[in-house]
């Protein structure tokens, strides 16, 4: 795209005409460019041309140099003068430079006109704060490219010698201080005014040509004026930090940089949206993605800097606040080896690295800046994380969060009539997704404008791809128990009964929040055999409770990095206080083995983060294990009971069986079943389900053979059946 409005301007025309007046002075080379000597502003060049040849040469020289003052072009004759010897190369150059004088007096448009294009590249230079020399160096780069002015050497016309000559000469400067100019550290690279071939970037030629009447601050940053949620829909949040943001960022003095960093799509950016205008701030946002279509993306972290610095400049500070989102790789410092450095001032002598062009900045801004990223905070480094003046880890949504977000977008959507409230309950539970999922599900609900009947199945069509396509795991929608299930007949060691539990349990629930500190905690280990219905109990008791279970499998929460467990530990235990649920860690066993038989170091560290955990967690805890031998002695004193799933006794077997199959036993058939040992509940199950498409009559003497198989199987401690979340 070429900027026409150059070409009108009678302010480029002087500038041009400037720029080639140096360029004669300092260039002594041959001209291949014929096109060079292009008209360069009056209509009477030809005529004065000749004037001046005829008044330094005789009609002889004249016709020995190749001269042709009345056929040929005024460009031809001056590449030939310039080109046939030294002599008259200084002659052309005289005679150039009394044109240029004359083309100067004769501009060639009244200057009472409007200069549309001196007026955009003054904007450019007030909001970029660029120098004389930068702003030379725009225009130089444009005429170039715009055919007002060519490098002498070039051929036929092309372009094949650097801008960066042409700049010397045309400056009067060094190349080395060109260099210096036009370096990725300094303004004109760092804003993309420049590309690497140092030509103007394209995105800059709809606002230098006057297509759009869009302020070039956009181009870097943009006034928010999207709807917002009110801050108290932000319920938790604003019960921890509300207070203390709004004192902090209303207070006198010095701006403030917050922080809010955690896991993707858990709301940061709508929450620091809706605070800034909880308080009356405009807020402004710093641009991400400002390439024009087809043109290379404008979004690096070196470009952010600076645009956000430019933001910083154009603003009001006590009325604005400023949000730069996904701004990983700025805090994490991922950028070129060149140090970029401050755009106002500073320079390669005060700071180098992305580090301390991050410390700088978050020491000079005026505005109070909310910076926003998904990194977790190990990965920033530690001068850096000291400058924030507050900070929010966003943990992932829970299952409160979820519904609220469901409820906030139906409300926005009017979608209340289609979806009821027990709806609303089952799809946060189910579908784990962020903030934008939802809202995206719900729009794209909206505009399918479906029947009430067939929410339920969309809803399921449209969040099913979209957890496949980031890898969100389904919650578990089977954590009911068994049908046919009953505490009787389980045969648990000990003199307390499983219904006393029970109560226990919900006792314990109705005083959550108390602070005594003599509280007794209220965690539970289960251990025993596979299948002796431990898991089925947890299932149970979520049901009698009216409690959400939330199932970590001890591999679930392994973690391959170095103090990963620990963090997925703490995490585990906070969702669940913030749920309300009960925490069931399944194979408990695997994470916390015990400690005298510790080789590494995060072996031990991860049973003392578990041991933190379960002393201060404000909720119901459930461990179960195959192996309590394997158990740390200190993890097993935290448990306020401890339940022992013991294979079944003789009553067990037939109340089992009875209800499972749905018969009764013969007395023959009862003592063949008492003499089959080591049979647990969840041997029932497997022996019901491989029977169940056998077709016709099934007998109980088929059922007894089956079930001593599956004893047979366990013989030497080998257990063979196990089921995932069954009787286990």
């Amino acid at each position: 795209m070429d900027c026409f409005i150059c070409h009108k301007s009678n302010w480029m025309q002087e500038k041009r005409l400037g720029f080639l007046r140096n360029l004669l002075e300092n260039y002594n080379y041959r001209i291949f460019d014929s096109c060079f000597f292009d008209p360069i502003g009056f209509d009477e060049e030809e005529e004065f041309f000749e004037q001046l040849v005829r008044e330094r040469l005789t009609s002889s020289q004249i016709r020995k140099i190749g001269l042709d003052l009345k056929n040929k072009s005024l460009n031809f004759n001056l590449q030939a003068l310039w080109n046939n010897d030294k002599s008259t190369r200084s002659l052309a150059k005289d005679i150039y430079k009394k044109l240029i004088e004359k083309a100067m007096t004769t501009p060639w448009q009244s200057s009472e006109d409007e200069d549309l294009f001196h007026e955009k590249m003054l904007e450019l230079q007030s909001t970029l704060r660029l120098t004389d020399d930068e702003i030379d160096i725009v225009l130089l780069s444009l005429a170039r490219r715009n055919g007002l002015l060519r490098h002498p050497n070039d051929r036929m016309g092309e372009r094949s010698l650097s801008n960066l000559s042409f700049f010397s000469y045309c400056l009067n400067r060094s190349i080395s201080s060109i260099l210096s100019i036009v370096s990725p550290s300094k303004t004109l690279r760092r804003l993309e005014c420049l590309d690497e071939e140092y030509d103007v970037n394209g995105h800059l030629y709809p606002f230098l040509c006057g297509m759009t009447n869009e302020p070039l601050v956009n181009r870097y940053f943009i006034r928010d004026s999207q709807d917002v949620l009110p801050l108290k829909n932000f319920a938790d949040l604003v019960k921890n930090h509300g207070d203390i943001l709004k004192r902090l960022l209303a207070a006198d003095g010095k701006p403030v940089n917050i922080l809010l960093y955690g896991a993707p799509g858990t709301g940061k950016t709508s929450f620091a949206r809706s605070l800034a205008r909880e308080l009356g701030r405009i807020t402004y946002n710093i641009t991400q993605n400002t390439g024009e279509k087809g043109e290379k993306a404008c979004s690096s972290h070196d470009f952010r800097f600076a645009a956000l610095q430019v933001c910083d400049s154009q603003i009001k500070h006590d009325e604005s606040i400023i949000i730069v989102d996904e701004a990983d790789e700025m805090l994490m410092g991922n950028g070129s080896t060149n140090a970029p450095f401050m755009l106002f001032g500073g320079g390669a002598s005060s700071h180098t690295g992305d580090k301390g062009l991050l410390n700088t900045v978050l020491d000079t801004m005026k505005t109070s800046t909310i910076w926003i990223t998904n990194t977790p905070a190990r990965a920033l480094d530690e001068s850096s994380r000291r400058r924030f003046d507050y900070s929010i880890c966003f943990e992932p949504l829970n299952c409160e969060q979820r519904k609220r977000i469901w409820k906030n977008n139906i409300q926005r959507l009017n979608m209340s009539r289609l979806i009821s409230g027990r709806q609303l309950e089952e799809f946060s539970a189910l579908y784990p997704v962020s903030a934008g999922g939802i809202s995206q599900t719900l729009e794209n609900l909206e505009r399918m404008h479906p029947r009430k009947a067939e929410v339920p199945r969309l809803v399921e069509q449209l969040m099913k791809p979209h957890c496949e396509l980031l890898e969100v795991k389904l919650a578990d929608d089977k954590l009911l128990p068994s049908k046919d299930y009953s505490l009787e007949g389980l045969n648990i060691q000990g003199d307390v009964k499983l219904e006393r539990i029970v109560e226990a349990i919900r006792a314990f629930q109705q005083q959550r929040g108390e602070t005594d500190p003599d509280r007794p905690r209220m965690n539970l280990l289960l251990s025993g055999a596979p299948g002796t219905g431990k898991t089925e109990f947890v299932k149970y008791l979520g049901s009698v409770l009216k409690t959400k279970v939330n199932v970590k499998m001890g591999s679930d929460l392994l973690s391959m990095w170095v103090g990963g467990t620990e963090q997925n530990i703490a995490e585990a235990f906070r969702e669940a206080e913030a749920e309300h649920s009960i925490l069931f860690l399944d194979e408990l066993d695997g994470l916390v083995q015990s400690r005298t038989n510790a080789q590494r170091s995060w072996e031990v560290t991860q049973v003392n983060e578990l041991l933190h955990q379960m002393e201060n967690f404000d909720g119901v805890m459930i461990g179960a294990t195959n192996f309590i031998q394997n158990l740390d002695q200190a993890v097993m004193r935290r448990f306020t009971f401890k339940l022992q799933f013991n294979f079944l006794d003789d009553n067990g077997k037939r109340l089992f069986f009875e209800r499972m199959f749905k018969c009764t036993l013969s007395d023959s058939e009862l003592e063949r079943l008492k003499a089959i040992p080591n049979l647990a509940p969840g041997d029932f199950r497997t022996v019901r389900q491989s029977l169940f498409y056998y077709g016709g009559e099934i007998t109980n003497g088929q059922r007894l053979d089956a079930l001593e198989r599956e004893a047979a199987a366990k013989e030497g401690g080998a257990f063979a059946v196990r089921g995932k979340l069954g009787f286990c």
